[in-house]
């Protein structure tokens, strides 16, 4: 699975807050965390600061309370969590897959289930609110339903008779609209 994973598993910029003017930016890669600051003044004379850049490779990040404290400071408390998960290994693989493999998935629910999904990430209602992502369901749909018709049993298989196996039409039933 993590084949799967790109390089940059997750970045995010954002201004310090207020009274500084200062800003950052965090990007955690498979191996390292880069913090990058831009220290920002007005005063004129002051002589011109360039920007800084720290590299943690994870396990030192993991030790490094200095560095986590700031960063727990300019985006909180949820995002120091994440980032110690993601240094851990511990990736969110569903919406790091590609687009089509996720509407391909998204293809066997129901518009309801949709719904609820699009409501759990920014990632997914942005791809649940596309007409390009309404058209490739309906799309998929239409075409799972049509294999689903054009399928026959072979005829040594229309003799049993179904109602020995309770339970087997429901079955029957629900992977008409899984076929691949």
């Amino acid at each position: 699975m993590s084949s799967l994973l790109q390089d940059k598993l997750y970045e995010v910029h954002m201004q310090a807050p207020p009274p500084s003017k200062d800003f950052h930016h965090l990007t955690i890669t498979k191996n390292e965390v880069i913090w990058k600051s831009w220290r920002i003044s007005f005063r004129p004379n002051q002589e011109r600061n360039c920007p800084k850049e720290v590299k943690k490779l994870h396990k030192d990040f993991g030790m490094d309370e200095q560095l986590q404290k700031q960063l727990q400071s300019i985006f909180g408390k949820k995002m120091l969590d994440y980032v110690l998960n993601l240094c851990q290994g511990h990736y969110d693989f569903l919406i790091r897959m590609p687009e089509n493999l996720i509407i391909h998935i998204l293809s066997f629910l129901t518009v309801e289930d949709i719904e609820q999904l699009s409501k759990t990430c920014k990632r997914f209602r942005q791809l649940c609110n596309t007409e390009e992502f309404w058209g490739r369901i309906k799309q998929l749909q239409d075409k799972y339903t049509l294999d689903a018709q054009t399928i026959r049993f072979p005829t040594h298989k229309r003799l049993v008779n179904f109602s020995q196996r309770p339970g087997y039409l429901k079955q029957m039933q629900r992977r008409q609209t899984t076929f691949f």
